[in-house]
């Protein structure tokens, strides 16, 4: 049994290549769905935060029932392929960061920002187990270029996420970007990052990455 960077390689039990393809279209159907609630949202600008487009009273339609169905959707497939991700042998480390962060996806679904701290509790662990997901991607055993884009992406999303925990809401980098923009430069790397990874395990059947060996067996 072959040992790398927190995963362990089952060649009788590979199922990178479906939980990559599952990852790729649960990432990709919440980004459209996204662009296709903003058109049907009026004056809806990238001021607002995502979640917007499912939390006014009463909720904008069609806007609100396409951005709730697709998050959800996102976190159910995530969680597959996480699934699939862990019976392969994948870095546990990585997987349960990954886990929590669907399935607080699936609460922000359920739970719209109109309710308050329910929401704000899931989108706050979605957003912080998220980034940590893609800074711990690494140990899947990664070639190099995609080990410097996860930490570009994951530091990049953790360290927005981090200056509004010392500093609040009211910090200078919102206050520039607005809240809307302060929270798509952590959701949309997040995203991005993991439409890549998708895509990287979806060859990774044929494209194996190099196995750094240890001589012993588990």
């Amino acid at each position: 049994m072959k040992i790398q960077r927190g995963s362990i390689f089952h060649p009788d039990k590979d199922y990178y290549q479906i939980a990559g393809i599952i990852m790729l279209v649960g990432t990709l159907q919440f980004l459209m769905a996204v662009n296709l609630a903003e058109t049907q949202f009026p004056g809806y600008t990238t001021t607002n935060t995502l979640s917007h487009l499912a939390g006014t009273v009463p909720p904008v339609e069609p806007s609100a029932t396409i951005f709730n169905i697709s998050v959800i959707l996102l976190g159910v497939l995530t969680l597959t392929s996480v699934y699939l991700i862990l019976k392969s042998g994948g870095c546990r480390l990585f997987s349960t960061c990954l886990a929590i962060s669907s399935l607080c996806a699936i609460g922000i679904g359920v739970f719209p920002s109109y309710t308050g701290s329910p929401h704000i509790f899931f989108t706050s662990l979605t957003f912080i187990f998220g980034s940590l997901a893609v800074i711990f991607s690494y140990r899947l055993g990664l070639n190099i270029p995609m080990v410097i884009v996860s930490m570009v992406a994951g530091f990049t999303a953790l360290s927005i996420i981090i200056s509004t925990l010392v500093w609040g809401m009211g910090n200078p980098l919102i206050n520039y970007l607005t809240l809307g923009g302060a929270e798509r430069f952590i959701v949309y790397p997040i995203l991005l990052y993991l439409v890549a990874l998708g895509g990287y395990l979806t060859s990774r059947g044929k494209d194996w990455v190099r196995i750094r060996f240890t001589d012993g067996y588990f």
